[in-house]
């Protein structure tokens, strides 16, 4: 079985390489997948979408290659904005935006658009790999996770959120996120819920306008307060500095980004449903719980741009993983690579490694590809958004307007609907207001993606077992991930205050 797997990957390799037409289309889609994702407004998922029909007259292989190359560009464009303006330009870049938008204020965007580039690539390439070599051996375990489980692993990411983001104030303001996203219909009933009569909310929040509300508008109030103090010297780099990072900080963040990151980033993403977005938030806190430094976390460590981009890039490999294997979308944007595929008459499944290799391998082989191909482009990305940022940083008010625009646009252009405008404005003052008590409000975000997910397979273990609650502790991998999370808990506070205690006596 092995030789039979690697000899299709050697063959796969050529049926990419000698068709001009696929790398064609994957140097072209990695290359509007960067810009979309660095433009505030366009998703991953959204350019996924708008490329779909352009793919519909390309060979089967080839369609899906592009795709898959504009969804990974766009996961680490989306970090262009998250740097420079603190707007995530997809989900999977709120947790870059905390430290990437610290190092802008320190004038080092320029670093940080490096950091985030090249650990985009180490995640996607490492995850790219594992899911070339492994993908028809791990679709089984995919398949041993089901509602109860994957439930599990949301309490555990929500739980993580007292321990690492500022305990009681950061369950607070996740359980803000977790009632906005109860706004709208009800997923199962399709009643109207929480919306006060007001017919628009019917729809609830895009997750786009939260977003742009949580990060965006705080910045623009605090800039025009003069809060912010934002550096302004020109950033001089050399082409070598926008390439790699320095040896001694590969080094040293390599237990973080190696051992946590992508480990984490990847087995989140080829879990049917959670996604990239969710990998990068627990794979943040777990690396800021075992850093020597977790105090910095948050006030512009590159660590917290490494790790939430080598995450989130893992992640988008994984989520293939279900998607090829099982005909499971593994997320959101992966949903529309699914639809591509039986669009070009291929049903996803196990067999499809067997009985179409040509296919199922060239795909693998070009998502590989894809992370090298997007890699060479962002320089050039880089360098524009670079000199753009710059420029505004250099006139604070055209910055505030500019950021402003987009933020309104980006929230409009999802849904050509006023509610998301009148949304981001009300939410981003909400969220100004939190800022002044000292509640962090990223986890508003957080509490915003994991609510509606830990809804639907709450909801789900109930139904399939009649209402019997105990369903979330029978499984003996839940019941794995419930005792994990109250390590992760209890032993570091116990470590805590016993070093209090110390340090008492030490005093007297």
């Amino acid at each position: 079985m092995m030789d039979y797997h690697l000899a299709n990957i050697v063959q796969a390799f050529g049926w990419v390489l000698a068709n001009p037409l696929n790398i064609g289309m994957l140097i072209l889609a990695s290359f509007i997948g960067l810009m979309a994702g660095a433009t505030p407004g366009i998703t991953s998922v959204a350019i996924t979408a708008i490329l779909l029909p352009f793919t519909i007259w390309l060979p089967p292989e080839t369609a899906i290659i592009a795709l898959v190359a504009a969804y990974a560009s766009a996961v680490y464009g989306g970090s262009v904005s998250a740097v420079l303006f603190r707007i995530p330009g997809s989900t999977e870049n709120i947790m870059t935006a905390l430290d990437g938008y610290e190092l802008t204020k320190k004038g080092r965007s320029g670093y940080a658009l490096m950091l985030s580039r090249f650990y985009s690539f180490i995640g996607g390439l490492v995850g790219g790999l594992i899911v070339l070599f492994f993908t028809p051996i791990l679709a089984d375990v995919a398949v041993m996770f089901g509602p109860s489980e994957m439930f599990a692993l949301i309490v555990m990411a929500v739980s993580f959120l007292a321990t690492f983001e500022g305990g009681f104030k950061a369950v607070i303001a996740a359980l803000l996120g977790f009632f906005l996203a109860t706004i709208g219909s009800d997923p199962t009933t399709g009643m109207y819920r929480f919306t006060f009569g007001i017919t628009a909310l019917g729809g609830g929040f895009d997750l786009v306008a939260v977003l742009l509300g949580i990060f965006a508008i705080p910045e623009i109030l605090r800039l025009l307060e003069g809060e912010l103090k934002v550096e302004v010297l020109r950033e001089k780099y050399r082409f070598v500095e926008l390439m790699f990072p320095e040896k001694s900080f590969f080094i040293r963040s390599a237990p973080l980004v190696f051992l946590v990151a992508i480990p984490i980033g990847w087995l989140i993403g080829f879990l049917p449903g959670i996604g990239a977005s969710t990998a990068a938030v627990v794979a943040y806190m777990m690396a800021k719980r075992f850093s020597k430094e977790p105090h910095r976390w948050g006030t512009g460590i590159p660590e917290g741009v490494a790790v939430p981009e080598a995450a989130n890039n893992a992640a988008a490999m994984g989520t293939l993983v279900p998607t090829l294997a099982l005909g499971i979308p593994g997320g959101a944007a992966t949903a529309i690579i699914l639809g591509a595929l039986m669009i070009h008459g291929v049903i996803p499944g196990a067999w499809i490694f067997r009985y179409r290799a040509h296919l199922g391998y060239t795909v693998l082989v070009g998502t590989l590809l894809s992370n090298l191909i997007f890699y060479l482009l962002a320089p050039a990305v880089i360098y524009m958004f670079l000199r753009i940022g710059e420029f505004l940083r250099r006139n604070i008010p055209f910055l505030a307007v500019s950021v402003m625009f987009f933020s309104v646009f980006g929230a409009y252009v999802v849904r050509n609907s006023i509610i998301d405008i009148v949304a981001v404005l009300v939410i981003g003052v909400m969220s100004y207001i939190l800022g002044r008590y000292k509640f962090p409000t990223a986890p508003i975000a957080i509490g915003f993606v994991l609510g509606p997910l830990a809804e639907k397979y709450f909801r789900r273990s109930l139904d399939i077992a009649f209402g019997n609650p105990a369903v979330f502790l029978t499984s003996p991998i839940s019941q794995f991930i419930y005792i994990a999370t109250i390590i992760m808990i209890v032993v570091p506070a116990l470590y805590t205050r016993r070093k209090a205690m110390i340090n008492k006596k030490e005093a007297k």
